[in-house]
C-alpha cells in the first residue's frame, strides 16, 4: 500500500525523519519496501494567473502572456495550446531552478523578452508525461509557493503487507500501528450522522445473507457531477497511486484509502427496479469499468437490479451502472462481505482492484456505515445534492463473532524467552483496541472486529514481541540436555542417497509440488490428478504424482538456456490417491540425466546418455536392486524397467518416450528414475568377511539364448549353482549375427571362482562348470556355443 506520509500525519504525530518511521514499520511487521520523495526538488515556482494571451509577432505557434505572480505583472512567451485568459497555474519565475538542475533566465524567444516560464506537470517531475502547461484551482492563493501550496515536501511510503494484516490498508490501520509503537494517541476522522433532506429509498433484498451479512445504501439526489476534487484530495490519490477520474469516484477511492471499507456508487437513473444482493446464475454476464466482459458461475456474488448483474461484489463494478458525465442521482453503498466467498475470485476472472485487495482479507463489519456516511459528507461538501436516509440490511448471527482468548502469564516467558510487566502487557493490547480483563493466571482478551488474524494465545504473544520489537528482545542461548539419537545401520537416510547422487555429478533441485496440468497428464496419464481450487497460475494448477512433472520441465528449461547436459535429482512427495479415494503424500526420489554422457572434452567421446547410464546410477544407490523389463506409459518401449528390491517394486527406470520428447520439443535423449523412498528405506547390513588369501580361478563360458534371455536370468542361475565360491561374474560380449540363430544372441561370461580357505582343483572347477551349464540348460534352453 501506497500513502503521503503528511496524510498520516494528519492522524498521529510522525517521527520527524523518513527513515525512523519506516525501520519503526517494518520491524512492527509492517514491511517498508521503499519511500521515494513526492516531488523532485525545485524551487522558485509559484501559483500565478493569465489575465490576457496575444498573439507572437513573429511565430504563429507562440502567444504573449501576461501573467499576474500577486506582486507585478510579466510577460511570459508560451507555446502551449491550453493557456487561456483567467486560468492559474505554476509560474517559475527569474532564478528558480527545476528538476534536472533547469535555471530559468530572462530570454528573448523570437525577438519578444519572456520573464519566466509556465510549467507542465512533466517539467516539475510530477506525473512522467503531461500534455499543455499544468492548471491549477480557481482559489488556489496567488504567489504562494507551489511547494507549499501541494505539498510536496512530502513523502510517498510503499508498505508491502502480509495477507494477514488488511486490517493495515489504510491510513487509519498505519495511525494506528504508529500510535501503539510510540504510545501516542491516535486522531479519529469525527463522522457525524448526515441529517436526510429528502425520503427516497428503494427495495433491498439480500438473499446471500451468509456471504453478505451487511449491507448499506443511500440514494444522493441533485449532484454535481462536472465539480472539481479539490487539490488536497487529488494530491493523496496520486500519491496512493490512484488516478482521478471523477469527484465521485475521487470521494468512494479517499474512503477506501481512509478507513479501509470499500463503497461504491450507481447511477441511480440506469437501476432497474429492486437492488438484490446473490449468487450469479451460470453463464450470466457482466462488462466491468475495466472493459473486460465476464461469464459468471454460480458461486459468485453480485449485487443485481431486477434485471442484471451490476457488480461483481467486492471486486469491481459494471459499466452499465457506473457513474459518468451525465450522473445526476446516485445510489451510494457499503458492505460487509464474508472474505472466504470472494477468496480467490478476483484471481479467476483476472481482476485486482483496491476494494478486492482489502475484502478478500477481511474488513470491520463495524465501519461499513461509518464509511457511507464519510463518503456521504465529502459528496455532499464537494458535489452538492441531496441524501436520503440509510438503506440498512443486517444478519447478526452471520456477522463475525469475537471470542475471549486466554493469554496466560508464564506462556508469555515460555515463548518470548523474557518477562514482560503485566501493566505493559494490559498497555499494549489496549492500545491494539483490545479488550482486556485480568484472570487468575493472565487476562482474558478479545480481539478488536478489524484483526481477523488474531484468535489463538499466540497470536497475542506476537502482537506482544512485535510491539516491544524483536530488536529488544535480548538473544539467550540454549540450554539443554541434548541426546544423540541412534543412527541404525540398516536404514538408508536421505543424506546418504543425496551425497551419493552428488558425488555421480547430479545437483538437486527444490520444486513446488504444484505442476503444469497437461504436463502431469502427459507423464502419468494413469494417475488421477488433484486439481487446486485456488491455483497460483495456469501452469501451476494440479498436484503432481511423479517428480517427474517437475524435472522434465527442468531439462526443457536448461535446453532452452543451451544448457543440454543435465544431471538433476529431487527428494520430495507426490499426491496420489489410493482405492478409497483418499489422498497419500509418499515420499520419492527421482532423477534425470540428459544430452552427453560426459562433460565434451577432447580425451572423452561425446556419447549420448543411454539407458545403462542412469541404471548404473541406481545400482551404486540400491547395489542389491534387480531390474525386470517392463512397460511405463511415459518410458521408451524396450528401454524401460521396473527397480526391485527383495522382490518388491519400489520404482522405474528408462528413457522418456519419443513421443513426450517430441511433443516437448527436447531435443536431447532424457532417462530418468524414480523410487519410493519407504520401500528402499530398509538396506542389508554389511557383513565382514575375511579376504581370501588363495588364487581365483577364472573359466570363460559362451553360451547361445533366446534375445528375451536377460544377464539377471543368467546370473540368478550361475550364482545358485556355484554358491559362496563364485567371487564374480561379468558378460563381456554379446553377439548376434552370423553363425547364431535367428532370434537368439552369444552371451559371453567370465567366471571368477575362489575358496576362502584352500586353492580350488581343477577337477572341482570342471564339476562346477559342468552343473552350470546343466542349469542353464535347463532353465533357459542355454546351448554353449562351439
Amino acid at each position: 500500500m501506497k500513502f503521503s506520509k503528511n496524510w498520516l500525519a494528519e492522524w498521529v504525530e510522525l517521527p520527524k525523519a523518513t527513515v525512523e518511521l519506516c525501520e519503526q514499520l517494518t520491524n512492527a511487521g509492517l514491511e517498508v519496501d521503499r519511500y521515494v520523495p513526492a516531488a523532485p526538488e525545485f524551487s522558485g515556482v509559484v501559483v500565478a494567473q493569465v489575465t490576457n494571451v496575444e498573439p507572437h509577432p513573429d511565430a504563429a505557434k507562440l502567444q504573449v502572456c501576461t501573467v499576474d505572480d500577486g506582486e507585478k505583472l510579466l510577460k511570459i512567451v508560451c507555446g502551449a495550446k491550453n493557456v487561456a485568459p483567467g486560468i492559474k497555474v505554476a509560474l517559475a519565475k527569474i532564478g528558480a531552478i527545476l528538476p534536472g538542475n533547469f535555471k530559468i533566465k530572462k530570454a528573448k524567444l523570437r525577438g519578444v523578452l519572456s520573464e519566466g516560464m509556465l510549467c507542465a506537470e512533466a517539467e516539475l517531475g510530477l506525473v512522467e508525461a503531461s500534455v499543455g502547461i499544468m492548471h491549477l484551482p480557481m482559489d488556489a492563493p496567488l504567489g504562494l509557493n507551489l511547494r507549499d501550496y501541494l505539498q510536496l515536501n512530502d513523502d510517498i511510503i510503499d508498505v508491502d503487507l502480509t495477507p494477514n494484516r488488511g486490517d493495515c490498508l489504510s491510513i487509519k490501520g498505519i495511525a494506528r500501528e504508529v500510535g501503539v509503537i510510540n504510545q501516542l494517541p491516535v486522531s479519529e476522522v469525527n463522522v457525524e450522522p448526515v441529517v436526510a433532506t429528502i425520503s427516497d429509498s428503494l427495495t433491498v433484498n439480500v438473499k446471500a445473507t451468509e456471504a453478505c451479512p451487511l449491507f448499506s445504501a443511500r440514494i444522493i439526489r441533485g449532484i454535481n457531477i462536472q465539480a472539481t476534487t479539490p487539490i488536497w484530495m487529488q494530491q493523496k490519490l496520486l500519491r496512493a497511486g490512484l488516478r482521478c477520474i471523477n469527484p465521485i469516484v475521487d470521494v468512494t477511492n479517499y474512503v477506501t484509502l481512509e478507513l479501509g471499507q470499500p463503497s461504491h456508487a450507481f447511477d441511480l437513473a440506469k437501476l432497474k427496479g429492486d437492488i438484490t444482493v446473490r449468487f450469479a446464475q451460470q453463464d450470466e454476464t457482466i462488462k466491468t469499468l475495466a472493459g473486460d466482459q465476464i461469464i459468471f458461475d454460480d458461486k459468485t456474488l453480485v449485487i443485481a437490479d431486477t434485471k442484471v448483474p451490476l457488480d461483481i461484489a467486492g471486486i469491481i463494478g459494471g459499466m452499465n451502472s457506473g457513474v459518468s458525465d451525465q450522473t445526476q442521482d446516485i445510489l451510494l453503498i457499503s458492505a460487509f462481505i464474508n472474505p472466504l466467498n470472494i477468496m480467490g475470485k478476483a484471481r479467476q476472472y483476472g481482476i485486482h482492484t483496491e476494494a478486492s485487495q482489502r475484502i478478500e482479507r477481511g474488513v470491520d463489519p463495524n465501519i461499513v456505515v461509518v464509511a457511507l456516511e464519510r463518503a456521504t459528507h465529502l459528496i455532499l461538501e464537494i458535489c452538492g445534492g441531496q441524501a436520503a436516509p440509510i438503506i440498512e440490511k443486517k444478519t447478526e448471527k452471520y456477522l463475525p463473532q469475537r471470542k475471549t482468548i486466554i493469554l496466560r502469564r508464564n506462556q508469555i516467558k515460555r515463548i518470548l524467552g523474557i518477562e514482560i510487566a503485566d501493566d505493559k502487557v494490559v498497555d499494549i493490547l489496549q492500545r491494539l483496541t483490545m479488550q482486556v480483563v485480568p484472570s487468575e493466571t493472565g487476562w482474558q482478551v478479545i480481539p478488536p472486529t478489524h484483526r481477523f488474524d488474531i484468535v489463538l494465545e499466540v497470536d497475542l504473544i506476537e502482537e506482544l514481541a512485535r510491539i516491544i520489537g524483536l530488536q529488544n528482545i535480548p538473544s539467550i542461548p540454549l540450554k539443554e540436555n541434548l541426546i544423540m539419537l541412534p543412527q541404525l545401520e540398516n536404514k538408508r537416510s536421505e543424506t546418504a542417497l543425496r551425497q551419493i547422487l552428488v558425488a555421480r555429478g547430479y545437483q538437486e533441485t527444490l520444486t513446488y509440488s504444484f505442476v503444469n496440468a497437461k504436463i502431469e497428464q502427459l507423464l502419468t496419464p494413469d494417475e488421477e490428478v488433484i486439481a487446486l481450487q485456488n491455483p497460483i497460475s495456469k501452469d501451476a494448477s494440479v498436484m503432481r504424482t511423479s517428480i517427474w512433472a517437475n524435472l522434465v520441465p527442468a531439462v526443457l528449461q536448461n535446453q532452452k538456456h543451451q544448457q543440454m547436459r543435465t544431471r538433476l535429482f529431487e527428494i520430495g512427495r507426490v499426491y496420489q490417491r489410493d482405492k478409497d479415494n483418499r489422498v497419500t503424500q509418499p515420499l520419492k526420489i527421482a532423477g534425470v540425466i540428459s544430452d552427453i554422457r560426459l562433460p565434451q572434452q577432447w580425451t572423452s567421446a561425446t556419447e549420448k546418455v543411454d539407458f545403462y547410464d542412469i541404471k548404473a546410477d541406481i545400482e551404486v544407490l540400491l547395489p542389491e536392486a534387480k531390474f525386470i523389463a517392463a512397460e511405463h506409459p511415459s518410458l521408451h518401449p524396450g528401454q524401460a524397467a521396473q527397480v526391485f528390491l527383495d522382490k518388491k517394486a519400489v520404482g522405474w527406470v528408462g528413457m522418456l518416450h519419443p513421443k513426450i520428447s517430441q511433443k516437448l520439443k527436447l531435443a536431447v535423449p532424457v532417462a530418468l528414475f524414480e523410487l519410493d523412498m519407504a520401500k528402499i528405506e530398509q538396506q542389508i547390513l554389511p557383513q565382514h568377511q575375511q579376504i581370501s588369501k588363495f588364487p581365483a580361478i577364472r573359466r570363460d563360458l559362451a553360451i547361445i539364448v533366446a534375445e528375451r534371455v536377460t544377464f539377471q536370468q543368467v546370473y540368478d542361475i550361475v550364482s545358485n549353482s556355484v554358491g559362496s565360491l563364485l567371487a564374480e561374474l561379468n558378460v563381456f560380449d554379446i553377439y548376434k549375427g552370423s553363425g547364431i540363430k535367428p532370434k537368439h544372441k552369444s552371451m559371453a561370461l567370465s567366471l571368477t571362482l575362489q575358496h576362502p580357505e584352500r586353492t580350488l582343483v581343477d577337477e572341482e572347477v570342471a564339476n562346477l562348470m559342468q552343473t552350470v551349464c546343466e542349469q542353464l540348460q535347463t532353465a533357459v534352453q542355454a546351448e554353449l556355443r562351439e
